[in-house]
C-alpha cells in the first residue's frame, strides 16, 4: 500500500510539473524594429519548462541584434531556470545582445544570489520595457 501511495505521489507531481512546463511560453510583442525581437515570457522558469523556452527562443533570434526579454509573468527562476539562462546568453552570437527587464522578486533574488550582473555588450537588465527600448534606439 505504501508503494502504491509513493507511487501515486510520484506521477501527480511529474504530471503538475508535465503541465506547468506547458504553460509556459514566448509571446512576440509588436514594439520591435527590424533589428529588436521583443518577447515577453509568460509562466515559470523552471527546470522542466525552461530548456524548452531557451531552446525555443535560440530558434528565433536569427537576423536580430538586439533581444528583449520581458519577465513581469516570470513567477519563478529556479536553478535549472538559471542554468538555462545561463547556457543562453553563453551561447548568443557575438553581433547579439540581450536585455531583460520588468523581472519579478523572485526572479530578482535568484539572480543576484547567482551573482549574475549586467555584461557590456551581451547582457543587461531594466526596470521597464520602454527603457530597454530607448536602450536600443
Amino acid at each position: 500500500m505504501v508503494i502504491a501511495i509513493t507511487l501515486g505521489i510520484v506521477l501527480a507531481s511529474i504530471l503538475f510539473m508535465r503541465r506547468i512546463a506547458r504553460m509556459t511560453r514566448l509571446v512576440e510583442l509588436n514594439r520591435s524594429n527590424d533589428k529588436t525581437l521583443v518577447l515577453r515570457v509568460n509562466g515559470p522558469l523552471f527546470f522542466a519548462a525552461a530548456e524548452k523556452t531557451f531552446v525555443e527562443l535560440y530558434k528565433k533570434i536569427n537576423g536580430y541584434e538586439h533581444i528583449v526579454l520581458q519577465w513581469d509573468a516570470v513567477p519563478i527562476l529556479d536553478a535549472g531556470g538559471l542554468n538555462a539562462l545561463i547556457h543562453f546568453i553563453d551561447e548568443l552570437p557575438e553581433h547579439v545582445d540581450l536585455s531583460i527587464c520588468e523581472l519579478q522578486f523572485q526572479p530578482l533574488k535568484t539572480l543576484a544570489r547567482a551573482k549574475i550582473v549586467p555584461i557590456p555588450n551581451k547582457l543587461m537588465f531594466f526596470s521597464t520595457l520602454d527603457e530597454a527600448l530607448k536602450d536600443k534606439e
